[in-house]
């Protein structure tokens, strides 16, 4: 998908497959009631019962809507979003902290109003927990067999597989691995995240090597021995083991001991579903005092593997959470920068992790004690990845870091990235409002950046520079500081011809005020 689809993946799937794959719960032709006649409902239901796939099938079904994940948060509020014509919005607030969930509330009814000038709608989710300071309409769990039939598309599964999942979520689960996994058997284990098998196979191998290399061949699934090996050592390394090292020749060879922990020799790979994840589950929950050094050792991993090889480690440190991530970022900001933002970018858009990554990057824009890396690396993300699918939040956070003089640069070249790509109405609408605000930084940023989208997209040029000049309001101290600014950004390397269609239309200003600029 390219970076301009404003829908997310996600839920351009959901989309593509809910209609002919989904078991309407209790509740929601209730809820579709409501959100038909106005232009907003709220669905709480407990976790894993389909709330999210009831909630895109519900925009779905008004039909003529361009459907769109929005993210909001304590600074950037629902109250602030900007509502476009016929857009379908979800937004799912089951991670939100509770500022975040009071202040939609607070916001939701004036929210619904512009959702209804617009002709939109919006469909927001939140816990049971939460539902009472809602009208929220309860979904029901869709039954499990359902879900699953529903999911196989005619495929015939044994009843005691289908007896199985208790919830919406492990029914799709339980079908996605029948489609692709031929054993009943490793069906079960994957079904199970292999726990039976993984206590088994710990308890028979207590030496710390064998459990060394399982675990750096599920991190490294996919790259080659060799490389697993050295990883299996700097891990050794990192807890300072201090077992007797064998002679080059001793023991069995590298290819056995991986086909001992299950694995395949020459290009590392496992049979089994899902085993690689399981393990490092299982290794972190199992044994809570190597969590410190486990991530001490995938944040220096970097350093003996390739640029390819280290792009293994992002998906594995975002399943263990938001310290970790946050720890390794701030690392590689320093030595690794392709990655750091690979990581942050991935992160902050994760389904479970994003909301309180989202949350970091916010705290890290208001900090003046910043890693001038760090920030860079967060600018760059909020440009690209994450406003291209939260443009609100990234938007808000740039807007926070343009107060660093330092990193002015990067939050230009951010909006810049914006505006060319997917999002030109949100960022300009966003710079006109910086205009009017009396940050002396914000305003700066946003002369820059509007001169420079002039100068980008020649079609909207007269529109852009229009924006400028009304925003001084014929306020001759403000458009002396106009035309000063446009002098300086010329000076710089900007356009001419921008600099010269700016200059035309101040000179068309009224002209006392006209001489005023000029004094």
């Amino acid at each position: 998908m390219t970076r301009d689809a404003r829908l997310l993946e996600r839920s351009r799937l959901d989309v593509r497959r809910a209609v002919r794959r989904f078991v309407e719960p209790a509740g929601f032709v209730e809820a579709l009631a409501k959100l038909l006649g106005s232009r907003a409902v709220v669905l709480a239901g407990p976790s894993g019962s389909g709330r999210r796939t009831a909630a895109t099938v519900l925009l779905d079904r008004l039909g003529g809507l361009h459907l769109v994940e929005i993210a909001v948060d304590a600074e950037a509020s629902l109250a602030r979003h900007p509502v476009a014509a016929k857009e379908g919005y979800l937004l799912d607030l089951s991670s939100a902290d509770d500022e975040t969930v009071e202040q939609v509330r607070a916001a939701l009814a004036e929210f619904t109003a512009a959702l209804d000038q617009e002709d939109s709608s919006l469909v927001v989710i939140v816990d049971d927990g939460r539902a009472a300071g809602f009208e929220a309409v309860r979904l029901g769990r869709p039954e499990p067999r359902e879900v699953l039939a529903a999911h196989l598309e005619g495929m015939e599964v044994e009843p005691a597989l289908a007896e199985l999942p208790s919830t919406s979520a492990e029914a799709v689960r339980l079908a996605e691995l029948v489609v692709s996994v031929e054993d009943r058997q490793d069906v079960l284990g994957a079904l199970s995240n292999w726990a039976g098998r993984l206590r088994a196979e710990f308890a028979g191998h207590v030496d710390v090597p064998w459990r060394a290399l399982l675990l750096a061949a599920a991190v490294l699934e996919s790259a080659l021995q060799d490389v697993v090996h050295a990883a299996a050592d700097a891990l050794l390394d990192e807890t300072r083991y201090v077992g007797t090292k064998p002679h080059p020749l001793a023991g069995e060879g590298l290819a056995a001991r991986l086909a001992g922990i299950g694995a395949s020799a020459g290009v590392v790979t496992f049979d089994r579903p899902g085993y690689a994840e399981a393990v490092i589950s299982h290794v972190w929950t199992d044994f809570p005092a190597l969590r410190e050094p486990l991530v001490a050792w995938l944040v220096g991993l970097p350093a003996i593997l390739s640029a390819e090889d280290a792009e293994l480690l992002v998906p594995r440190l975002v399943d263990l959470g938001v310290e970790p991530v946050i720890r390794a970022v701030t690392a590689w900001s320093e030595s690794a920068l392709p990655l750091a933002h690979r990581l942050l970018a991935t992160a902050a858009l994760d389904p479970v992790i994003g909301p309180g990554i989202r949350r970091v990057i916010q705290d890290w824009s208001q900090r003046r004690d910043l890693p001038r890396p760090l920030g860079e690396v967060a600018i760059a993300v909020c440009g690209a990845e994450l406003g291209s699918r939260y443009p609100h939040v990234a938007l808000t956070r740039l807007g926070s870091f343009v107060k660093r003089p330092e990193l002015t640069d990067q939050v230009a070249a951010a909006l810049s990235t914006m505006a060319g790509e997917s999002q030109f109405a949100q960022v300009v609408t966003r710079l006109a409002r910086w205009l009017r605000e009396t940050d002396a930084a914000r305003k700066a940023l946003a002369v820059r950046a509007l001169l420079d989208e002039a100068a980008a997209q020649p079609q909207h040029r007269d529109t852009l520079l229009n924006l400028l000049v009304q925003a001084a309001g014929g306020r001759p101290a403000e458009l002396g500081a106009l035309d000063l600014a446009a002098f300086e950004w010329r000076r710089d390397g900007g356009s001419r011809d921008v600099h010269d269609q700016l200059q035309a239309k101040l000179n068309g200003v009224d002209p006392l005020l006209r001489s005023a600029i000029s004094n």
